[in-house]
């Protein structure tokens, strides 16, 4: 298939006889598992009150809008305006549920190393700085294109869209080596499958940077099945663990 610069749902690359149906089901289910991943993220800030972890719980709630405005494109696939702007919403969602998760695991590793600690140095600066930069870049980057292009130069948004992918890919690399880092200092191998939930999610944009390339529906369906089965993965993680910690605190107040 010629590389066309204006495909920018992949979905319209699949068979129009079962396109909506695939749509549908692969955005719900990306959509609850996301919900449900911030919801045990959420129950476990109230439970441990750590400020750090209000990123994650956020960050699962935009990930989720990312993937309602992916469906929402894709309804209006024709329409000239908001197809685009669809469009332009969930690369910028995206970007920022990232974001938001890696200055959670960023703050958590941060405040690890630093405790104890008092003097401000240039790991101080850069813990000011890193998660600023971290959540600028996926608003203004968009923001900065369409002030420039405001009338949604399909190519131009598709060639957009590559450096958001790439951009994603760096981060979820992030999170990925600060959740290794993570797991390894606290010896909880049974949590090794919540880097492993990342690396998921880090192939589905990899995937979708092939399609960029070649529209490949074998390389769009890879990402499907990445993204939804590290969604998955993560939200059985959290499960296990909440279930866990749920029993911990009764048999302490049983005991």
């Amino acid at each position: 298939m010629a590389l066309d610069p204006n495909v920018l749902n992949p979905y319209v690359l699949l068979d129009p006889a079962v396109a909506p149906l695939a749509s549908a089901v692969f955005t719900a289910a990306s959509i609850a598992l996301s919900l449900v991943i911030s919801w045990y993220f959420f129950r476990s800030y109230r439970f441990a009150g750590f400020g750090y972890l209000l990123g994650l719980p956020a960050g699962f709630v935009f990930l989720a809008a990312s993937f309602a405005f992916e469906q929402a494109g894709f309804a209006y696939s024709t329409d000239p305006l908001l197809h685009p702007a669809f469009f332009w919403l969930q690369l910028a969602l995206q970007s920022e549920a990232l974001a938001l998760i890696a200055i959670s695991y960023y703050f958590k590793n941060a405040g690890e190393q630093e405790e104890g600690r008092h003097r401000l140095g240039i790991k101080d600066a850069g813990m000011i700085l890193l998660p600023l930069v971290m959540v600028a870049v996926p608003f203004l980057l968009p923001t900065s294109e369409i002030a420039s292009k405001p009338y949604f130069n399909y190519a131009k948004l598709a060639d957009f869209s590559l450096y958001m992918r790439v951009f994603n890919m760096a981060v979820l690399a992030y999170i990925f080596t600060n959740a290794v880092s993570s797991l390894a200092k606290s010896g909880m191998a049974k949590m090794l499958y919540v880097p492993a939930a990342f690396a998921l999610l880090w192939l589905e944009q990899y995937s979708l940077v092939m399609v960029y390339f070649d529209n490949s529906v074998f390389a769009f369906a890879g990402s499907i099945i990445a993204r939804v089965g590290g969604l998955a993965l993560f939200a059985y993680v959290m499960h296990s663990a909440t279930s866990r910690r749920r029993i911990e605190v009764e048999a302490r107040k049983a005991a």
